[in-house]
């Protein structure tokens, strides 16, 4: 299944990810990798909204879960996958119908076996979402949580992290 592109959908962004699992689900997600740094991002659809009409917490902490892992891989100049030890999320504002929200990565510390971020996710200039992570830093070799081939040429982690080509 494709994702359609969204006609307002902000330049530089482009479909991200798998389009089964459970970005078939929430999708589509959008992503861009330019000058070191990525952002993930979504059109508020009727799908992601609660019962009092406002964007779902569900749908903000999984697009800031997936965010801090992809932004700190990029900040750490590595095509890996972080698995999530630890999320915290405070929702500081509810995102509307028909908004762009992004996000943007901080990387406090990286170790050889863990990652130190702090994320946010915008509406316009506002944000919406503040969070920390700890992410898993792989071993080399280590297959459980290597990309399928699937996912190589379909997410912009396989982009340059540098140039975003």
């Amino acid at each position: 299944m494709n994702a359609p592109l969204h006609p307002d959908v902000p330049e530089g962004f482009k479909p991200f990810g798998a389009r089964d699992g459970m970005f078939g689900v929430v999708g589509p997600i959008y992503g861009k990798v330019a000058d070191g740094e990525a952002s993930l991002g979504f059109r508020v659809e009727e799908k992601h909204l609660n019962p009092v009409g406002t964007c779902h917490g569900g749908m903000l902490a999984t697009l800031v879960d997936v965010q801090i892992g992809f932004g700190a891989a990029v900040l750490m100049g590595r095509r890996i996958f972080l698995p999530t030890i630890n999320l915290n999320c405070d929702f500081l504002a509810p995102p509307q119908l028909g908004q762009w929200v992004h996000g943007r990565t901080e990387l406090v510390r990286a170790t050889p076996r863990m990652a130190f971020c702090n994320a946010w996710l915008y509406c316009e200039d506002e944000i919406v979402l503040r969070a920390n992570g700890i992410m898993k830093v792989p071993s080399e070799g280590d297959r459980r949580f290597a990309f399928p081939d699937t996912l190589q040429t379909a997410s912009p982690a396989s982009a340059d992290p540098n140039t975003g080509a």
